[in-house]
């Protein structure tokens, strides 16, 4: 009896060992479940509901290298057959995938089509530097992508500012990751109100610091915008509040990044 009894605990133990699955840890599971595209190839990606973070616990990454220096527009849509709105969150990467330039999580809602702050999103990029995109999808989405090459000619010193002729539009980049500075000088030939005209795309924010000469005379932070915003700087006496125009002179802007998740480009002119 006892030595059947053993015989039958042998059996058992046998039996669990057998059904025990390998344990493999959630860190090895996403890594073998994470898609990567190449976007210069696919200038389209879908990602399928199966696919998407929400189910499959896998980020997709979207690997980009710029030709030129310029700026990404990322476009987020519903795919074909879709039963709801595309919902989830982008971040700008590096080339190992080790450096965030951007914010962490940058929300998108195809929901929201007719405003294009929620599903179309702008990167600025060096010429030859590889980027990745990381998607943290919460259900099926389409993802498109443009590149557009810029020329920026500003002054990287105030001393080497670029010339703001007046009614001209001029483009300037700021690219991820870089802590790059654009200087523009503007001369009024008499007493004004000066008001600069701009457009940013940008996920983060942009600063425009503005002077009369050596003198910081007002900082301004600039989000996306829809269109084309207006500043208007002028003097304003202490004692009556009366408004002036500013003196005759030379001014400077300077534009750069507010902080390191920031990157885009911008439009500006004066009149």
């Amino acid at each position: 009896m006892g030595r059947r009894y053993r015989r039958y605990m042998f059996f058992v133990l046998v039996c669990m060992v057998c059904i025990v699955p390998r344990i493999v840890s959630a860190d090895d599971r996403v890594k073998e479940k994470e898609k990567e595209y190449d976007f210069n190839q696919n200038k389209n990606v879908t990602i399928s509901n199966q696919k998407s973070y929400e189910s499959s616990g896998a980020y997709t990454w979207l690997k980009y290298k710029a030709a030129a220096d310029g700026y990404l527009t990322v476009r987020i849509s519903n795919p074909a057959g879709a039963v709801s709105h595309a919902r989830g969150y982008l971040a700008l990467y590096n080339s190992t995938k080790g450096t965030l330039l951007s914010s962490k999580s940058i929300f998108y809602n195809a929901a929201h089509s007719q405003n294009a702050y929620w599903h179309t999103f702008t990167f600025g990029m060096r010429e030859k530097q590889e980027y990745y995109i990381r998607v943290r999808a919460e259900n099926a989405v389409s993802i498109s992508r443009t590149f557009t090459k810029t020329n920026d000619k500003s002054g990287a010193l105030q001393s080497k500012a670029l010339k703001l002729k007046k009614n001209k539009m001029k483009t300037g980049l700021i690219p991820a990751g870089i802590s790059n500075t654009d200087w523009y000088k503007i001369k009024l030939t008499k007493s004004q109100r000066l008001r600069l005209y701009y457009n940013v795309k940008t996920s983060g924010c942009f600063r425009m610091t503005i002077y009369a000469g050596s003198k910081q005379i007002g900082v301004k932070k600039m989000y996306y915008t829809s269109g084309t915003k207006k500043l208007t700087l002028y003097q304003s006496s202490t004692t009556t509040g009366k408004k002036t125009g500013l003196n005759k002179g030379r001014y400077f802007l300077r534009i750069d990044r507010a902080n390191s998740a920031s990157s885009g480009y911008y439009k500006i002119k004066w009149n």
